[in-house]
Formats: structure tokens, sequence, C-alpha cells
């Protein structure tokens, strides 16, 4: 059978504003949080041309809505976190290969920047199973830092790094996550799976190699139709066992979850 998504008229429930440039609206969406996974994501129409790709932050299947959470880069992005309670939004999902669980007793989730949002859904997937969820979060400031105090409550522990060094940890998350490897009595059945700017996953990824854990990326490409159509979203997936040195696969059908040793950074 060929898998078609879903289109949703979804009402905004709440529109939470982070700081001035970060919302989190909650919609609507029962379809959606029934069967979203960790890692997926929604495509939201808005006033400009092209949908906007959002990671699913938080799905309540009781409830029937699910959260995202937006970080204000253009017009799209603004014109959707100034969108108010009781407006209805075109919501396309849920979409794309999220996060594999299987065989983990722990699970450590490293984000930075808007990759918080779609971890703190495994921070919920966790609790849910009953695996063990550490988070360390990357921010650049204690002023630019975000939902802190909701990951404190969920994760069994957590650590937030910054830049300038007026959090726990001075540095990226790439420090945080080593100073958290070394007090950690075992990694057996333990994985790492990590969201945010390229260059941090791409850190986390070769520190999750040197130990030996395993280790998922969820990719943030350019999107334009997010269902696997126009092929923006390619990118380079290590393809040496079909005899080529790498093949381009689509960020949001195959991906935007691939496990760290097969991308091509």
């Amino acid at each position: 059978m060929t898998w078609q998504p879903i289109e949703t008229k979804a009402q905004i429930l709440d529109n939470q504003r982070l700081n001035n440039q970060t919302a989190v609206l909650t919609l609507d969406a029962p379809t959606i949080a029934k069967s979203a996974q960790p890692g997926q994501f929604v495509n939201l129409a808005c006033d400009q041309f092209l949908r906007r790709p959002l990671g699913i932050m938080h799905a309540d299947k009781a409830a029937g809505a699910i959260k995202v959470g937006i970080r204000i880069q253009g017009a799209g992005t603004r014109w959707l976190a100034e969108q108010r309670k009781g407006d209805f939004l075109s919501v396309l999902g849920p979409l794309g290969h999220g996060f594999d669980f299987s065989g983990f007793k722990r699970i450590i989730t490293v984000g930075g920047g808007t990759g918080v949002f779609p971890l703190y859904f495994v921070q919920q997937t966790c609790r849910e199973l009953g695996v063990e969820g550490i988070a360390v979060c990357g921010y650049r400031s204690r002023e630019d830092s975000i939902l802190t105090e909701e990951y404190q409550e969920l994760a069994c522990h957590t650590l937030f790094t910054s830049d300038c060094g007026d959090m726990e940890i001075a540095g990226h998350a790439g420090v945080g996550l080593e100073k958290l490897l070394l007090e950690l009595p075992s990694i057996t059945e333990t994985a790492i799976l990590t969201c945010g700017p390229k260059i941090m996953m791409q850190t986390i990824a070769s520190i999750a190699a040197r130990q030996k854990i395993p280790c998922q990326v969820s990719l943030e490409e350019r999107m334009a139709c997010g269902i696997g159509v126009c092929l923006v979203c390619v990118c380079a997936i290590k393809a040496a066992e079909n005899g080529q040195e790498f093949s381009h696969q689509r960020c949001c059908v195959e991906g935007p979850v691939f496990a760290a040793e097969v991308v091509k950074w």
C-alpha cells in the first residue's frame, strides 16, 4: 500500500512565547498525535509559498494534541509564531523517519538550537517506555536558553551548557557530553540521539564513535515539499556496500534521522 501524507486543519489550542525569537504552538491534531514518533516532523502552511517543516516536540495521544517549537528566522516562521489561539493551520504529517529506541536502556539526547524541540519528544518517550533519559542541551547563553525547566521535570538527568559560560558547563554541547560520559558508571545499552547545527552533530558523532556508542543524528536540511517529491533536501549518505562512495537520500523521507556513521559529513 502506498503511503499518503495526511493533511489536517488543526486549531491552535495555545501559543506560548518563550522569548522574542521562539514560540511553542499546541495544535489540535488527533490523527497526527496518535501515530507520531520522536524524530518525525510536520509541514505547516503559512503566508508564504512553501510550507515550513517543524519537528514534533510533544504528542499527547489522549488529548489528541501535538506541540511544535518555532524559532523566528524569516517571514514564514514569524507569521506562524504570531498566530493566535483559535486560529486554524493546515498541517501535513507526521512526516519522515524517526529515532530507533530498540534494545537501549539508556538514551542520551544532545541538542543545540532548535534541536532541543524534537529531542524533548524523545525524552517524553523515554519516560513512557521506562528508559533512562539523560538530556544535554547547549545554548549560546542563559538568556538564550529555552525549555530548561521542562527538561529538568521530564528527564532523569540534565546538563546545560552555554558558549559564554553562564550555565552549568562552559562550552558547546559536546563538552557537556564528554563530561557526562566520564561520570557514567557504564555505557552499555546506551545510545546517543542528537539534533541541532550540523557542526555540533558532527562533533557528537565523533565523540560517540570514539566511545563506541551507537549514535543517531537528525539532519536539518532545507525542505520544499517535505514528502520526497522535489528532491531539494537530498543528503549524502555513505554507500560502500553498493560500490559507491556515497548516494543521495531524501532527508524528508529516508530521514531526517540517520545512523551517524553513514552520514558523509
